[in-house]
């Protein structure tokens, strides 16, 4: 019985080492950091998010007053109740209630949980890498009712918006939440086990690229001109007879919120439309393009996965087509050549990330399987 034992524990004891080496230990993320602040700080911030999430369901976004109508709160369950209820469109409606609606407190349970439970490493990485892909389509509504709030612009009494503390708040928790997302996501990079890469190696991914070599630039070229031209051409147009026939733009946005004293708002929309976009662009075509040492390389592929989580152009063209499909019940507007410039930056940019993208992740992981093999 005694020898039973011995052996027991001895094959426990080299499952428990091969975890270990593996990464594949189970111990919650909050128990990695439980000598310091971040053990408390995180479960805060997630339950700041929550609270300001629920109370933003709980007021109005904005007060909207379009002649001759009376003045109408908009909302987001305002929002779901007139695309479903009123106007039939189901699929909308869906689509707002899914990434507005849901998704945030499913976000949120699903961080309490990557942070308290314990699972494999590798689950909770794969499990953060998606929560952090799809946190920025909880932003939906905000540009929605940001794009309401530029057209009332300088519309007199005819059309007019008044910001509620929903959208702040709501505004609040989405962000918080994908900072703090963002945050557990450097954490958990602690605690995997990568194996140490050479400092002195230099590495051109578009060398022996094949087709990429040329598809790349190329991708990166046409995304650049058409992010400038989606910034810079007008994609909506008010046609209503009884209000001023304004054009609005990417830009234009960013200056009428500037001017109207959102501030806060065009600093988002500046960041999210232009800022990160062209940090994106420029991040993956220094990392295509210019040798850098593995250790090097790793760390900017870590850019740009975070660069891309923050470029919200793809949020902001769903944001357009749900606006000018739902636009007609509230001011008449119609289409402009900036939103087809707009669906071609995001059609490019979702290409050049699959195509550079697959590559670049194809090479780090050699590059660790080489490590790993000569450590």
């Amino acid at each position: 019985m005694d020898d039973v034992k011995q052996v027991n524990l001895e094959i426990k004891d080299k499952s428990v080492k091969t975890e270990l080496k593996s990464g594949e230990s189970r111990k919650p993320l909050a128990f990695y950091f439980d000598t310091s602040a971040m053990v408390w700080l995180i479960p805060l911030l997630l339950v700041i998010s929550l609270t300001a999430n629920i109370v933003a369901l709980k007021v109005p976004f904005l007060e909207i007053k379009i002649f001759p109508h009376d003045p109408e709160a908009y909302s987001i369950p305002h929002t779901v109740t007139l695309m479903w209820v009123q106007l039939k469109l189901y699929w909308v409606a869906v689509l707002i209630a899914g990434f507005s609606l849901v998704f945030p407190f499913v976000k949120l349970l699903s961080l309490f949980t990557l942070w308290f439970f314990p699972m494999r490493v590798s689950t909770r990485g794969r499990g953060l890498r998606i929560l952090g892909s799809l946190g920025r389509w909880s932003l939906l509504d905000v540009f929605v009712a940001l794009v309401l709030i530029v057209l009332a612009h300088e519309q007199g009494s005819l059309f007019v918006t008044d910001v509620k503390p929903g959208l702040y708040l709501f505004l609040l928790a989405i962000l918080l939440a994908m900072s703090t997302g963002e945050c557990m996501s450097v954490l958990h990079e602690r605690t995997e086990h990568h194996p140490k890469l050479s400092d002195t190696k230099a590495l051109r991914p578009a060398v022996g690229s094949g087709w990429r070599r040329i598809a790349v630039p190329a991708l990166l070229l046409g995304s650049l001109a058409s992010l400038a031209i989606a910034v810079e051409l007008p994609f909506l147009k008010i046609t209503a007879w009884y209000l001023t026939d304004n054009s609005y733009s990417i830009l234009g946005t960013i200056e009428t919120l500037w001017t109207s004293d959102q501030r806060l708002f065009a600093s988002v929309v500046a960041l999210g439309l232009v800022v990160m976009p062209l940090a994106k662009l420029l991040v993956i075509s220094g990392t295509w393009a210019l040798g850098r040492s593995p250790h090097r390389f790793r760390i900017a592929t870590l850019r740009i996965r975070i660069v891309s989580q923050w470029s919200m152009i793809d949020v902001f063209g769903l944001a357009i087509a749900l606006f000018l499909l739902e636009g007609s019940t509230m001011v008449p507007v119609k289409g402009q050549i900036g939103a087809w410039a707009l669906l071609v930056a995001i059609i490019l940019n979702a290409i050049l990330a699959w195509t550079a993208g697959s590559l670049l992740a194809a090479r780090l992981k050699k590059l660790e399987a080489e490590a790993a093999s000569n450590g």
